[in-house]
């Protein structure tokens, strides 16, 4: 049975009066429970779109040629972090300026965010149950802001937030209703980012053991006091006053107009996710690559086509010959998949830590668009390349054949948000769970067509 004997941990977190933490360490066995899905009939990697109804049948299709090898890399935390590369310059230029800062640092006299940043490591932005983005996630819910800006990257409304304890985030704020689904008939490329999907992606991605999306949490805040007041010349220039209510549009390419304004609530309030800014200068300067799977038009890309694309154009790159980013594009596949996340189009990593760097899952705010539709584009690079984490799959098994799905598990998770306890309506959560299914049923036609060689550590 392919993952015995593998063992792993998850963190399933839900604060009611306390926090409750549960701690479940699963060996893997037969699991007599796991439910079926059907894998012949429409293929629906086949139907426009790349989408398909949660009724569909599938049919998948694998390339059984040889596979070039994957070289086995361990995730595991290192000592290589941003905070001992920072220390290793200063060792080397102010050997008295490397005592003062170890000084203060073991005072926690430094503010969480400043901590989160130095343990950021070549694995990981943070590990499980680090106290510090606890801290975190409590000072982007109550710090309070001493100045807003614009955010210039990306096609919608941003905020540029700075917090009285030196502290940044980014704002995106609220543009759909809870009930909300986006039809059929609109591309993704003309949604509106979710904030609710930015929230839940940093819950699903925790849970799923990448921690690979920067804290992020939900505020809401006083237009007029918090962001107006505090605004910069140049988006305080984009606030006006519509139907009594206060309102602002921001600058960017599409859409920041008054036709596509934000504007405040009947108490003269704005909900919204709120995700810590990460290091971008100096130590922590990042590379950003385009996705092999990315769609950047609306047309069709080689992938969609050409089956053989993974072993002829993927593999062969220097980047995923070696190290890790092979394996972590799988794994940003999964969470994009259970997401419904279709707007992949391109990656960053810390350039000062190296290839061997874990790739960010940043920007989701398209996660999530859908309920009743599977965005199967998201799977192409685990059915071409047929490769996946053990404890990536060790863990989609636990969640589908345990007492607890992870549907569940993130919808208690996300009940610990001050925008909740509903933050994404019920639909979404049942339809991350039949997505855990449909993708153990491809990963496992994978299994069965190449063997163990499918599932790597």
């Amino acid at each position: 049975m392919i993952g015995r004997n593998n063992k792993f941990s998850i963190i399933v977190i839900c604060h009611a009066l306390v926090t409750l933490l549960l701690l479940l360490n699963v060996t893997i066995v037969e699991l007599p429970n796991r439910r079926s899905i059907v894998t012949d009939g429409v293929d629906p990697l086949r139907t426009p779109s790349s989408r398909c109804s949660c009724n569909g049948a599938m049919s998948l299709h694998i390339e059984t040629g040889p596979p070039k090898a994957v070289e086995k890399v361990s995730t595991r935390r290192t000592n290589k972090t941003l905070g001992n590369l920072f220390r290793e310059v200063i060792e080397k230029e102010s050997p008295s300026m490397l005592k003062d800062a170890a000084s203060a640092s073991s005072s926690r006299s430094l503010p969480a965010w400043r901590r989160f940043e130095e343990r950021i490591s070549d694995a990981e932005l943070y590990e499980m149950n680090d106290p510090v983005v606890e801290e975190l996630l409590h000072d982007l819910r109550t710090q309070p802001i001493t100045a807003v800006g614009n955010w210039p990257g990306g096609f919608h409304l941003k905020l540029s937030i700075a917090f009285a304890n030196g502290m940044k985030a980014i704002f995106k704020p609220i543009r759909r209703d809870l009930d909300y689904e986006t039809p059929l008939e609109f591309h993704y490329f003309s949604e509106f980012d979710l904030h609710r999907a930015e929230v839940a992606a940093f819950h699903l991605d925790r849970l799923l053991g990448f921690r690979r999306v920067p804290p992020t949490v939900g505020r809401v805040f006083d237009m007029k006091e918090e962001l107006q007041r505090r605004s910069d010349e140049t988006i305080n220039a984009t606030f006006y006053t519509s139907s009594g209510r206060l309102c602002v549009y921001g600058v960017c390419p599409a859409f920041c107009t008054k036709a596509s304004p934000v504007c405040a609530d009947a108490r003269g309030n704005v909900e919204g996710s709120l995700q810590v800014m990460l290091p971008r200068d100096g130590m922590a300067t990042m590379v950003s690559q385009r996705h092999p799977y990315g769609r950047t038009t609306m047309t069709a890309q080689k992938w969609e086509s050409d089956r053989l694309y993974c072993e002829s154009d993927v593999k062969t790159l220097p980047e995923y010959r070696q190290g890790r980013h092979l394996l972590d594009l799988m794994d940003m596949a999964v969470l994009d998949f259970l997401a419904a996340n279709s707007d992949r189009h391109q990656y960053e990593y810390f350039e000062k830590l190296g290839s061997r760097s874990f790739l960010l899952h940043l920007d989701n705010g398209k996660a999530f668009l859908r309920a009743r539709t599977d965005e199967l584009a998201c799977l192409y690079p685990i059915t071409q390349c047929c490769l996946l984490r053990a404890s990536t799959y060790d863990l989609l098994r636990h969640f589908d054949g345990g007492p607890v799905t992870l549907g569940q598990t993130l919808n208690m998770s996300l009940r610990t948000e001050a925008i909740g306890p509903v933050v994404l309506a019920d639909r979404h959560f049942a339809a991350v769970d039949r997505r855990v299914t449909m993708l153990l049923a491809i990963v496992e036609e994978c299994v069965r067509m190449r063997g163990n060689r499918t599932l790597v550590e």
